[in-house]
């Protein structure tokens, strides 16, 4: 792409040069995440946001660029440019800066008097952006810098050394249940996790919570016809495999990679077992494990790891593996039961990074141990009536860890069992899901 086709891409990506507003879509809604986004602009590190195709990153771009237009920023002091579908290209942001530089400021950047804003959407998709980026950070200019992609991985190998204390990266995951329930006009304050009182609308949000469940937290799936909605995954997830991972690493084997996906989003909420993968996909031990780790930074699977207080044991063990949304049981049916573990999963991962499971010999299990300021226990069985024997892996947990108090996920059983010492708080997954 010369100079002129350059110039012409960049204008007809930023309307609000000439309109001087941003049209978005009226059903567009704050992530939970927004608030924080908006105080982190007047700060001067560099704002990455990661996460899978289709989750957001490109509309919280927007809506910031709303809110700095609705700020009166001078429209042409914020640049949006997506690399997307770009090839890799030495000193494309540069070259890109040096046009907008020229032809719409009409300034060099060292005689701006005003901050200028400038938001690069999937940026890892060209080369050196980081040492590019860090070039005109580190001279002090008034310049805002706002970066989005879709691998982790890229993105921070990509940063690297370049940017190691000039950037602060954000992981943006699907709609939890309480963006989808604003999506649909409710705004909710949080439970009280262990004092949670059940809400006046609670048979109301009981549904919600069924069309949430069926629908998963891509929100490009809830206005899309019943037939549309397997091809769209189908095309999303293929996107990331051919343009992402493929084209940022050394994948030899998409069948593999593609076969690892599906039996992941089958096994969501189970331990896995390499030498069973390995076995099945016929191939090496080491293959699978990368590929895992690929699909892993490319945020279509999340790892949880065996909880222990040694190291070695925890990295002994195999892990438990989510897929990153219950929509995808549209292309690979997962059990009822996987499904909403799943849920509780990834809305708990979204407040916090340190998610286990614990299990012992006989098989006994505890789904989910969140290490925060105080340990939380979670075991999720999505079922009416609860037998003693479901609550075992529970007490042998809190037992051994001198734990007093768990939490039961269940599918309408609302109350507090105290057995052993113990108190079971039994809560259905609708109404935890509104503790986070």
């Amino acid at each position: 792409m010369n100079d002129e086709e350059l110039l012409n891409e960049l204008i007809s990506q930023n309307p609000w040069w000439k309109a001087g507003k941003i049209e978005l879509p009226k059903y567009i809604i704050e992530r939970n995440l927004f608030p924080l986004l908006k105080k982190e602009l007047r700060e001067k590190e560099v704002i990455g946001l990661v996460g899978l195709r289709s989750v957001g990153k490109t509309t919280l771009m927007k809506q910031l660029i709303n809110q700095l237009l609705l700020n009166e920023i001078d429209s042409k002091n914020i640049i949006y440019f997506s690399f997307d579908g770009f090839k890799k290209e030495e000193k494309m942001i540069r070259r890109l800066l040096t046009l907008y530089s020229h032809n719409i400021l009409k300034k060099t950047f060292e005689e701006l008097d005003q901050k200028v804003y400038l938001f690069f959407d999937e940026v890892q998709k060209i080369s050196e952006w980081g040492e590019e980026i860090k070039s005109y950070y580190d001279k002090g200019l008034k310049l805002k810098f706002v970066i989005s992609g879709s691998s982790s991985m890229n993105i921070l190998k990509g940063s690297g050394e370049s940017l190691v204390g000039r950037i602060l990266i954000h992981k943006i995951y699907p709609f939890v249940f309480r963006e989808f329930l604003r999506y649909k006009g409710l705004e909710l304050e949080k439970i009280d996790l262990w004092n949670p009182v059940y809400p006046v609308e609670g048979e109301k949000l009981s549904i919600l919570f069924e069309q949430y469940a069926e629908l998963g937290g891509f929100p490009i799936l809830y206005d899309t016809s019943e037939e549309r909605k397997k091809p769209l995954l189908k095309s999303m997830i293929d996107l990331t495999f051919y343009r992402d991972i493929v084209n940022i690493f050394d994948i030899k084997r998409t069948d593999i990679l593609e076969g690892l996906f599906y039996i992941f989003t089958k096994e969501s909420g189970n331990v896995i077992s390499y030498a069973n993968l390995s076995n099945s996909l016929n191939t090496k031990f080491e293959t699978i494990k990368s590929y895992m780790d690929y699909l892993n930074s490319s945020f279509l699977i999340s790892k949880s790891p065996f909880y222990s207080g040694s190291k070695v044991k925890t990295l002994e063990k195999n892990e438990k593996i989510y897929v990153a949304d219950h929509s995808f049981d549209t292309l690979q049916e997962i059990k009822e039961g996987n499904k909403i573990e799943t849920i509780v999963y990834n809305t708990l991962k979204t407040a916090n990074s340190n998610l286990f499971y614990w299990q012992d010999k006989k098989k006994n299990e505890v789904d989910i141990i969140v290490i925060d300021k105080a340990t939380i226990v979670i075991e999720v069985k999505y079922q009416g009536k609860i037998l003693d024997s479901d609550l075992e892996g529970l007490h042998l947990f809190m037992a051994k860890s001198k734990i007093k108090r768990a939490i039961f996920v269940t599918k309408n059983l609302f109350e507090v069992k105290k057995q052993r010492g113990k108190e079971i708080h039994c809560i259905p997954a609708w109404l935890f899901l509104l503790s986070v």
